[in-house]
């Protein structure tokens, strides 16, 4: 895992001035200690750093010094991110990195006041179920359908696809599965054990769909890991060698690569929107909410509340009741 310190060294040191490294290290120690009080996941841990690490970039790059930032140039940073055409979601997340930057700047004394405190993020005027992509059936039955399951790249993506569209993993969940996490002897069909966000585990039961996958997967790997890997899926080499555990970029060129091929990549359509899909698709379906949520590993079950909302949007359709009183006039 790399360090906050070193996500947080953007410039040699000698280019640093003595206060902003002072303030940087006491952040990356924040971000050890303080986060999650001292028990923040690597995930969070590397979010953060990274956001205020662009955001010290931006600075250097003004010619700004981040440790006597002002408020006016906070607004100039929140200006050049809208400029640059990033989400508003990515906005409030660089934005809420930036504000507990100096909101630790000020509990522990390098400056008396933050700059950040009242900087917030455009106004969303998008309709939040306007944010989900998901793909329809026919799309989600296309994309397992189309790893070669002859091949060892085949059996491999076909068990991630499967995690993804069918169980609604997020992608940072797969690739930190464990060989300990699958148990395919749990009844009915197999388990696997989650690890979701904050550190907290949850029980995904398997599909018939699912089980075949890996276990198909599972016969295979051996010739793909290298000795003594424990990660559940590894990166397969051009060379012939054998790989190490698969990364977030790996699975997600994976996906996308797919997604290409059957000519179903829009914007924002990447894994994460099979995630959706699958709660979108099995709420459709008859799921329960609240089980749904659960196989998500949502805390709250109002977070999981959209996917209702899309699917009642499309059950209430005005138009469908309008098209059926035409359709019954014209018999």
């Amino acid at each position: 895992m790399t360090e906050p310190t070193a996500l947080l060294t953007v410039a040699p040191p000698e280019m640093i001035a003595a206060d902003e490294a002072d303030l940087l290290a006491a952040f990356a120690d924040f971000l050890r200690l303080d986060v999650a009080q001292g028990d923040a996941s690597a995930e969070t841990i590397r979010a953060y750093a990274g956001q205020v690490q662009a955001f010290v970039i931006w600075c250097q790059a003004q010619a700004i010094q981040p440790a006597a930032a002002s408020e006016a140039d906070l607004k100039a940073y929140r200006a050049a991110l809208v400029a640059a055409g990033y989400a508003r979601s990515t906005i409030a997340a660089r934005l809420n990195a930036v504000r507990r930057f100096y909101a630790m700047a000020q509990a522990r004394g390098f400056r008396p006041d933050n700059p950040a405190q009242g900087i917030k993020p455009p106004p969303d005027r998008a309709d939040r179920t306007e944010r989900i992509k998901w793909l329809p059936l026919t799309a989600v039955s296309r994309l397992l359908a189309a790893p070669d399951t002859q091949t060892l790249k085949g059996k491999r993506d076909r068990a991630i696809l499967a995690l993804l569209a069918l169980h609604g993993l997020r992608v940072a969940e797969v690739v930190a599965l464990q060989m300990v996490d699958l148990d395919l002897t749990a009844p009915p069909l197999g388990a696997v054990s989650v690890p979701g966000k904050g550190k907290k585990r949850r029980c995904v039961l398997l599909v018939e769909a699912s089980r075949t996958a890996l276990q198909a997967w599972l016969e295979v790997r051996s010739q793909a890991a290298v000795e003594n890997e424990g990660a559940l899926f590894v990166s397969l080499q051009r060379n012939a060698g054998r790989g190490t555990a698969l990364d977030r970029r790996g699975a997600r060129g994976m996906v996308d690569g797919y997604l290409v091929e059957l000519g179903l990549k829009r914007p924002r359509t990447s894994c994460h929107a099979l995630r959706h899909s699958f709660a979108t698709l099995s709420r459709a379906a008859g799921a329960r909410l609240d089980a749904i949520s659960r196989a998500m590993g949502h805390s709250n079950i109002a977070t999981t509340q959209v996917y209702a909302q899309i699917v009642d949007a499309a059950a209430e359709n005005p138009a469908r009741f309008l098209v059926g009183a035409l359709e019954a006039i014209e018999k």
